[in-house]
């Protein structure tokens, strides 16, 4: 059996809860930075990758080829106040995108 890898991708003041739970951090502050480790994630088969939201467009778009399976999940983490909520909005796309209708209406009926 083996064993499911996890990364998080950001700046190193956002790592330290990270590598607290043993995931394995990659410190980038800029997308040339995080250019340098998109090839060594993609040869160590990492299950779930964590990144800032700044990240998360670029991570994504590079493993866009393995869309169909089911494993990296690249998921955004919110490292300030600005991006708060914005894991909600994308949620409501797919969901209007996969159904047809935004059933997830806020404060409406």
């Amino acid at each position: 059996m083996s064993e499911f890898r996890l990364a998080f991708v950001g700046g190193e003041e956002n790592t330290l809860c990270f590598r607290g739970m043993g995931i394995d951090v990659f410190v980038a502050y800029t997308a040339q930075e995080l250019s340098r480790f998109l090839p060594m994630l993609r040869r160590n088969q990492y299950a779930v990758i964590f990144t800032e939201w700044k990240f998360y467009n670029l991570l994504k778009d590079y493993f866009e080829d393995l869309r169909a399976e089911a494993l990296p999940v690249v998921l955004g983490i919110p490292t300030r106040s600005s991006e708060i909520g914005r894991g909600a909005d994308f949620v409501k796309k797919l969901v209007e995108i996969a159904i047809g209708s935004n059933v997830l209406l806020q404060g409406e009926e």
